[in-house]
């Protein structure tokens, strides 16, 4: 599972916001993925395009593109409460996720660079950070896959844009890793 697990902190270098090092961050999670035969190839094919799109796409088109898909519109958020819950709901969703965080070490503050503990790449900061597999599975399956099949589906109309191919690739990898089969 380890090899899985640093998967995680990859795909989340992914989805922060873009820098000079998108590229290697991209390349790194391709080679790191062929150590993870548990992975579908289609996997590694979704990152491909992605890196593709991102030698034909200057930097800062990239970052203009991140910040209209997920800062501007609702559908898209990478805060995955957002999702599944609405108003109180999601406030006692924060607060309980952000409480696992404090029980299990995770450094929420210097992981999560101002974003709510439900942020896509805080979420998997985490869950390559724990080791309590059991905590990790049952967060994968009662939040974090029925929010990312919510933002899956909202992607799925927007197939031209170059996140497309992360997102698809971050579902598909947690929802085989909720089905199980390693």
């Amino acid at each position: 599972m380890s090899n899985g697990k640093n998967i995680y902190a990859l795909l989340a270098g992914l989805l922060e916001h873009p820098a000079e090092d998108i590229k290697i961050k991209a390349e790194q999670c391709i080679k790191a993925l062929a150590d993870c035969p548990q992975y579908p190839p289609e996997i590694t094919e979704e990152l491909n395009k992605f890196k593709k799109d991102l030698e034909n796409i200057p930097l800062d088109d990239v970052k203009g593109v991140y910040s209209y898909t997920f800062e501007l519109t609702s559908d898209f958020t990478l805060d995955l409460g957002y999702h599944v819950f609405d108003g109180f709901r999601r406030s006692n969703s924060l607060a309980a996720i952000k409480g696992m965080y404090r029980d299990k070490g995770f450094p929420l503050e210097e992981r999560a660079g101002g974003e709510l503990p439900d942020h896509l790449p805080v979420i998997l900061h985490f869950m390559s950070f724990t080791d309590d597999e059991e905590l990790l599975g049952n967060f994968r399956e009662t939040f974090v896959i029925k929010a990312l099949e919510k933002l899956h589906k909202n992607f799925e109309r927007n197939k031209k844009n170059l996140y497309w191919h992360v997102i698809n690739a971050v579902y598909r990898i947690i929802d085989k890793d909720v089905k199980g089969g390693e």
